[in-house]
């Protein structure tokens, strides 16, 4: 038995087709050419446009991570510099000031706010800074190398959405 003869059998379909055979030759027509561009329409609304809308997205993804990524590779220099710093200039830390205290006096002298800061015993310490100039960043951890032999052990550097600001999170030891 046919796949229409089956269809035949289920009751609405067969009160359809009766319907749609008892129209005029004209009428049908038209009700094939409505179901047509329905279809039509369906695909590209439920197919089309949401695969072109996946691929429009992918491509500014991949745009976004290459500009990330040039802009990295530009900065590279200048952060392997300033973590490089050290030799005959090196001071250390005086004065009774512990590593907390002295990272914390030379930010706010570099227009640096300590978003957080998370001390691991004497020598160490975790620092997260958030929406600082790139510039100023390298700069005061130059001035920590080489004016207390503040060493970065680690350092994060996310770009923020304004050009040459960046959100780091630091791990210094001395």
């Amino acid at each position: 038995m046919g796949s229409m003869q089956q269809l035949k059998k289920i009751p609405a379909v067969g009160k359809g087709l009766t319907w749609f055979y008892g129209l005029s030759q004209r009428d049908q027509t038209a009700l094939k050419w409505m179901a047509l561009v329905v279809a039509a329409f369906s695909v590209y609304m439920f197919v089309w446009a949401p695969v072109q809308d996946f691929v429009e997205s992918s491509k500014n993804s991949a745009e976004a991570s290459h500009e990330s990524l040039t802009w990295m590779k530009e900065n590279e220099a200048r952060a392997r510099a300033s973590s490089r710093q050290s030799g005959s200039g090196r001071g250390s830390i005086s004065g009774g000031q512990s590593l907390l205290s002295t990272v914390g006096s030379s930010a706010r002298k570099f227009g640096l706010e300590l978003q957080r800061f998370e001390p691991r015993g004497e020598d160490k310490v975790n620092v997260w800074l958030d929406k600082v100039s790139f510039n100023q960043l390298m700069l005061w951890l130059g001035e920590l190398e080489k004016n207390y032999g503040v060493a970065v052990e680690q350092i994060t550097v996310d770009k923020a959405d304004a050009p040459g600001v960046v959100s780091s999170r630091l791990s210094l030891s001395i």
